[in-house]
C-alpha cells in the first residue's frame, strides 16, 4: 500500500532530477563550445569563410548527444577605434545548415562599456538554443527552435569575447 502511494512521487523526483541534470549540462556544453569557436577563430590572423563554418559545425558536435535543437553560432570581429566607436569587422552566423551574414561591416554595434579600449579589436561569440526536456508538459515558456519550430523549454545564450592571439585582429578573407 505505501509504495503505491510513494512511488508516483519518487517517479516524477527522478525525472526532475534527470531533467534539471540534462539542463545543466546542456547549458555547460554551449559555455565550452563557445569557448571553442572563440579559441580556435582567435588564434588566426586571416580566416576564410569555410573554415568559420567548419569550427562552427565543430562546435555544434560538441552538444551531443543534445539534439532537439541545433545552436545559433555568430561570430563577429569588432573593431574599436580611437575614440571607442566600436563597429563590425565582419560577422558569420550559422542557424541550422545556413550561414548568413547578420551584421554588415563597418556597421555601429553595441559592446560592453569595459571592452571600449581605443584601437583594439576582438571576436564576440554568441550562441543559443532552445533546451527542450523531455518531460515538456511542466514548461509554461514557448521557445523557437533554429529550425523553427515551436515548442516548451528553456531559451539558453552565452555570449564569449576573444582577443586575437596574432596580430591586431583577426581578419575575414571572403567575408
Amino acid at each position: 500500500m505505501e509504495f503505491a502511494l510513494i512511488a508516483p512521487v519518487m517517479l516524477l523526483l527522478f525525472l526532475g532530477i534527470v531533467e534539471v541534470t540534462n539542463g545543466f549540462d546542456v547549458n555547460k556544453k554551449l559555455a565550452r563550445a563557445g569557448t571553442m569557436v572563440g579559441d580556435l577563430v582567435t588564434q588566426q590572423q586571416s580566416i576564410a569563410k569555410e573554415k568559420v563554418a567548419d569550427i562552427m559545425e565543430i562546435a555544434t558536435s560538441v552538444l551531443l548527444p543534445y539534439q532537439r535543437d541545433l545552436p545559433k553560432i555568430t561570430v563577429t570581429s569588432i573593431n574599436v577605434d580611437k575614440d571607442g566607436k566600436a563597429t563590425v569587422g565582419w560577422s558569420l552566423r550559422k542557424q541550422g545548415q545556413t550561414i548568413s551574414t547578420p551584421y554588415t561591416s563597418n556597421s555601429a554595434i553595441g559592446i560592453d562599456p569595459n571592452l571600449q579600449i581605443p584601437d583594439s579589436t576582438f571576436v564576440r561569440v554568441e550562441m543559443s538554443i532552445s533546451y527542450i526536456p523531455l518531460i515538456a508538459w511542466t514548461m509554461k515558456d514557448p521557445v523557437t527552435t533554429s529550425l523553427g519550430t515551436s515548442g516548451t523549454g528553456i531559451a539558453m545564450s552565452k555570449m564569449l569575447h576573444g582577443q586575437a592571439r596574432q596580430g591586431k585582429g583577426v581578419v575575414c578573407t571572403n567575408c
